[in-house]
């Protein structure tokens, strides 16, 4: 699975405090392991950067603006790639009962922003 895309993927966009990059870095690895056991690819990636003339010129606005994002804030993108929506829902309910998996949840929900994040699942085109 490690190379497999799968037909569904999850997005998630959070802010945190720039306070709290190194907090959210140490949680980067153990929850890609968690999800690497039950077959799931997931990468988590932060902003780099919160002005892009060259874009800016196209007409595109930063995400930062999209997501509100105040100057003591980085933007977060995490992707969850899933086999398909059957896997999701199972990887969702073995997390509802793994203590761990709740416990390292229960950890970034703290550090980010409330009511920051936004998610959504998507489906490969063509499925």
């Amino acid at each position: 699975m490690e190379n497999v895309i799968g037909n569904q993927v999850r997005l998630f966009i959070w802010r945190t405090t720039k306070k709290n990059h190194d907090t959210m870095m140490t949680l980067e690895e153990p929850a890609k392991d968690m999800f690497g056991k039950v077959g799931v690819r997931q990468e988590i990636y932060h902003l780099s950067n919160t002005k892009d003339p060259e874009a800016e010129s196209m007409g595109f606005t930063n995400i930062s603006k999209t997501v509100s994002a105040r100057d003591d804030e980085e933007v977060w993108l995490e992707l969850q790639f899933y086999k398909d929506s059957k896997h999701h829902d199972e990887v969702a309910e073995n997390m509802k009962n793994d203590k761990s998996a709740m416990e390292l949840g229960k950890k970034f929900m703290e550090i980010i922003t409330p009511g920051s994040c936004v998610e959504g699942k998507f489906n490969q085109f063509g499925s």
